[in-house]
Formats: C-alpha cells, sequence, structure tokens
C-alpha cells in the first residue's frame, strides 16, 4: 500500500524549484500560485532570499505549490496513493492531493493562513524549539517549570524521542536552558518565523475558520489522516474542523504514521523539497520503504 505524505515549514530551501523538471505542468501552477499571491513566487523559489522565503506568508504557498507539482508529476508516471497526510502546513498539500480542495483553493488558503500566523506573532512573539531523547513521563514536568516564564505547549510529536514545544520566547528560552536537566539529549530552537500550533495563534482562529468555511471541500479520494487527531478523516465537516483545531492544536505525526501503517502502508513516498518527513518516518516505523520526490525526478 502507497502513502504520500507532504512536509511543513522548514522544508523550504533557495533553489527549491529548480529541482523540478521544466514542463508545462509546472510553468502552469507556478503561473497560477503567483497570480494568486501577488507576486513571482517561482523567482522566489529559485533565487531567495532566505530570509523572505522563510517568512511564513511566503513560506506556505511556495511549499504548497511545490508539493502540488510534484504530487501531479508522480501520479503522471502512475504512481498513485491509496492514503495521504501532511505535517501542518503540509495537510492542505495532503488534501489537494486526495481531491478535497482545487489547487487555486489551496494556494489561497496557506496565503491567507501565513499571513493571519505573521500578523498573531507580531503581536505575541513566539518560538518554536525540538526537544530530542525526552522521556515522556517528563515532558509536563519541564512544561510546568518552563511556563513559569510563559506560555508554553508541545506542538509536534514527530517521532520517538523528538518532541517540538511552541509558545512564547522567554519560556521558549527557559525550556532550552533546563531540557538537558529533566534527560533531553539536545533542544535546539528552530528557524521558523511564528510560534504556530499554541495558543498564540487563537487571534487568528476566527478569521481564518470563515476563509476555511468558504472554499468547497469535496468528499477525499483516498483516506486523509489529520494532524490533530492521528486519525482517518472522511467526512467533510469533520476534516474542516480538524484544520481549524490544527492552528492551536498539536500535530501527533507519529500516532498519523501508526495508523497509516496500520491501514497497511509499506511504501511511503515524501511530496515535497527535502528529506525531513523521512527521517521521522524511520524513527518511528521499521520495515517500511520511503522514496523521495526530488529524488525520484532527479536519478
Amino acid at each position: 500500500m502507497k502513502a504520500f505524505v507532504f512536509p511543513g515549514q522548514g522544508s523550504q530551501y533557495v533553489g527549491m524549484s529548480k529541482k523540478i523538471p521544466d514542463s508545462s505542468l509546472k510553468k502552469e501552477l507556478f503561473t497560477k500560485a503567483s497570480d494568486i499571491v501577488g507576486f513571482d513566487l517561482l523567482n522566489l523559489c529559485d533565487n531567495g532570499p532566505m530570509a523572505d522565503l522563510t517568512s511564513t506568508e511566503n513560506t506556505q504557498p511556495a511549499l504548497f505549490t511545490v508539493s502540488a507539482i510534484y504530487d501531479l508529476m508522480l501520479k503522471e508516471k502512475g504512481v498513485k496513493p491509496e492514503i495521504v497526510a501532511g505535517h501542518s502546513l503540509g495537510e492542505y498539500s495532503a488534501l489537494f492531493s486526495a481531491g478535497v480542495i482545487s489547487f487555486e483553493d489551496g494556494i489561497s488558503l496557506v496565503r491567507k493562513r501565513g499571513l493571519l500566523m505573521k500578523s498573531a506573532a507580531e503581536k505575541s512573539p513566539g518560538k518554536m524549539l525540538a526537544v530530542i531523547g525526552l522521556k515522556e513521563d517528563k515532558l509536563q514536568p519541564l512544561l510546568d517549570e518552563a511556563s513559569k516564564e510563559g506560555v508554553i505547549v508541545a506542538a509536534n510529536f514527530n517521532s520517538p524521542g523528538q518532541i517540538v514545544l511552541s509558545g512564547e520566547s522567554a519560556a521558549i528560552e527557559k525550556a532550552q536552558s533546563i531540557a538537558k536537566d529533566f534527560g533531553a539529549r539536545l533542544a535546539k530552537v528552530l528557524a521558523v518565523s511564528a510560534p504556530f500550533h499554541s495558543p498564540l495563534m487563537q487571534p487568528i482562529v476566527e478569521e481564518m475558520s470563515l476563509h476555511i468555511d468558504k472554499v468547497n471541500f469535496s468528499k477525499p479520494d483516498v483516506p486523509v489522516v489529520q494532524n490533530v487527531t492521528g486519525e482517518i478523516s472522511e467526512d467533510v465537516k469533520t476534516i474542516k474542523e480538524n484544520l481549524k483545531k490544527q492552528l492551536t492544536g498539536p500535530v501527533l505525526w507519529t500516532k498519523t504514521l501508526d495508523t497509516m501503517s496500520n491501514s497497511g502502508v509499506e511504501e511511503f513516498f515524501e511530496v515535497g523539497p527535502k528529506n525531513v518527513l523521512k527521517g521521522l518516518i524511520s524513527r518511528t516505523l521499521k520495515g517500511v520503504q520511503i522514496k523521495l520526490a526530488e529524488e525520484i525526478f532527479n536519478a
């Protein structure tokens, strides 16, 4: 059984679009995306600068576009998913792949999501911290101690032994300084521009929900595993509600992978730039194949 998985923010890099072979499909989707966001998205992906590409209102449509092109290219080669999931932003790419949303609606949603997240971060600045090697029973004590400095929550459960925290800068800095005292091997601040999947995103939930509700969602062609439950969602109303919850709720990626594995997945395709999800899958599941879209089209 084949699964497509789509990466989120952190997978972007200047030149990622150059790895995509030139084709009418590539030109068409980048043109459509550029028209919607209002600037030359291909030029940003090709040439940067990285600071602009990493700003969330640009990162999100850039990654969505690159992932969508790889998705369609794989399908043109006869490689089709039987189940899909995406990490954070990647969930929108997964919904496109499953036929739930159109490309145009997807670009519009992730651009709006990025703009709203940027505005929330400007009002309530924060950071995200990857914590490696922390035992499960030490997570809450760490959060309790760090929360004395401000809002902090577990945002991403990425793989056994890798959790990402999100919150106010002072609380994240405190968590980083004491993480090893609680048994973590490493605590590293991530290169993202906002405290995603935390209560600091609550001010944008209402407006983003309105945009989600305006878009026509279709019943998925293949099962979609969603972030906030780690379970398959097939009902359109449920899919929309889980997208809204995802703004402030955690990404249950380990549970997502377990659900896919239990559904019979033996072959994963990371549909997007880099290999971030490959690493998470290999640390979570044994005996599965993991292939990268970038490598398939640059062999």
